[in-house]
């Protein structure tokens, strides 16, 4: 009876060892402008949470995104990106950048409510979220949003207002569609790196995200969107057909990046790949496995061609 009970078990865990795992069943993401009938209004609600003050490309996407008639931008909310190097309240900072752009504009009239100036939680771990303007002011326009319809938060900096406001008010988050731009993926061998500047400047917040079940999630990993560089010299050159948006954009990039003479367009990339979603695949990959496993959808791929193309044809909008 001994002998046989081993070989009964010696036989279960063969076949189970050589019988495949049940492949995972495809899904299709709610791509905001492709497939936006019925999850989205018509134009799309969208909320820009980003850290202008950190570096140029801030403000290049929100100079992209203000002429853009497909979606109606709710408001642009700032985020803090502290570290040892950026010096104190850097919330503030990218709250006056974000109203200058607005200024020169004559955009004032758009919400633009100032985020939290430290993570969320605490330096070691937690969740406790960060309450500020912006945190209201995302939870307002989704409680607001006709039964069925949800509304696109793109965070391109630290994703601290976008965690905090779903910390407190959780029923917000299957409400809320989430486009943000951070970590870095290895599509080949399906590997997340953490290690990157927007997941460093809240770590907790991002875990947070990742860890919402109800939330769907859009990555722009900087693994892809490094290959949407610009070359300064081809910049500087339209940019001097732009008016006052053009020579503020220029004005920035040789007030702070002097002598590059190239960028990567980070958070412009992800602007693109939201808006036409041609331009940049997205897959479907499960969670680090710190986290709550589940579903998201990683952008692996971008067509720098088509990106810059439309960026162009968009900014004419600002040719006095």
């Amino acid at each position: 009876m001994r002998y046989r009970t081993i070989l009964l078990i010696c036989l279960f865990i063969t076949h189970h060892a050589c019988t495949p795992a049940e492949p995972e069943e495809e899904a299709t993401p709610s791509l905001a402008l492709a497939e936006a009938e019925g999850a989205f209004g018509d134009p799309v609600k969208l909320i820009l949470d980003t850290d202008t003050a950190n570096e140029i490309d801030d403000l290049y996407a929100i100079a992209r995104l203000l002429p853009e008639d497909r979606i109606n931008l709710l408001g642009i909310t700032s985020a803090q990106w502290f570290h040892v190097l950026s010096g104190d309240s850097t919330v503030y900072q990218s709250q006056r950048l974000n109203e200058e752009m607005l200024g020169i504009a004559d955009r004032m009239d758009l919400p633009h409510p100032l985020g939290a100036d430290m993570i969320m939680g605490m330096p070691w771990g937690g969740d406790e979220a960060r309450e500020s303007e912006a945190t209201t002011f995302i939870i307002d326009q989704v409680k607001a949003l006709p039964e069925g319809e949800k509304l696109v938060v793109m965070s391109i900096g630290a994703t601290t207002n976008l965690a905090s406001a779903i910390a407190l008010a959780p029923e917000i988050a299957p409400k809320i569609v989430a486009y943000t731009l951070g970590f870095q993926y290895d599509h080949e061998r399906g590997v997340w790196d953490k290690d990157e500047f927007n997941i460093r400047r809240d770590l907790n917040a991002a875990n947070f995200l990742l860890n919402r079940e109800d939330l769907e999630l859009h990555i722009m990993p900087t693994s892809v969107a490094v290959k949407y560089t610009w070359p300064r010299e081809d910049t500087f050159g339209r940019l001097d057909q732009l008016g006052a948006m053009g020579a503020y954009l220029k004005q920035k990039w040789l007030e702070r990046f002097p002598d590059n003479d190239s960028w990567v367009m980070w958070d412009v990339a992800l602007v693109h790949a939201f808006l036409d979603p041609d331009m940049a695949p997205e897959t479907p990959v499960r969670t680090p496995p710190e986290n709550v496993q589940r579903r998201i959808w990683m952008y692996s791929d971008l067509d720098f061609s088509a990106m810059q193309t439309d960026y162009w044809e968009t900014m004419n909008y600002w040719k006095p």
